[in-house]
């Protein structure tokens, strides 16, 4: 399911053991009664983050539903999960992204009370 929410990742983020390995790092997966998985959200604690007051945040890094399954709840309680994990921790404040072309994804933040507080477009330059 990763690779299908980045179509174009580096083969270290394919083959992401040293990231499940991190203390910081959390997913939870959903699963249908058979045990099939069909979305998962991974996050992580960072201590900044755009529009953020606090040095304790969890950041969303990737929250993904199989499409014959979206609009059924299934990313709702993904992320309401991870609401609860990090008020269960003390902390007063989640963070997420999206590329701009997803529109998908920017609807389900706002549906679920998120705030945009910022758009940027990202460079680079091979030297």
């Amino acid at each position: 399911m990763r690779c299908k929410l980045w179509k174009d990742p580096c083969p270290e983020f394919q083959e992401a053991e040293w990231l499940f390995a991190k203390s910081s790092f959390v997913v939870w997966l959903a699963e249908t009664d058979s045990g099939e998985p069909i979305g998962f959200l991974e996050a992580q604690t960072c201590n900044r983050a755009d529009g953020c007051d606090s040095d304790c945040i969890l950041y969303i890094e990737g929250w993904y539903v199989e499409p014959e399954y979206q609009h059924q709840g299934v990313g709702t309680a993904l992320m309401q999960a991870a609401e609860a994990y990090a008020r269960g921790c003390g902390w007063q404040e989640i963070a997420s992204d999206a590329l701009l072309e997803n529109e998908i994804s920017h609807r389900a933040h706002k549906k679920l009370g998120f705030q945009e507080v910022d758009r940027q477009i990202s460079y680079m330059k091979k030297l």
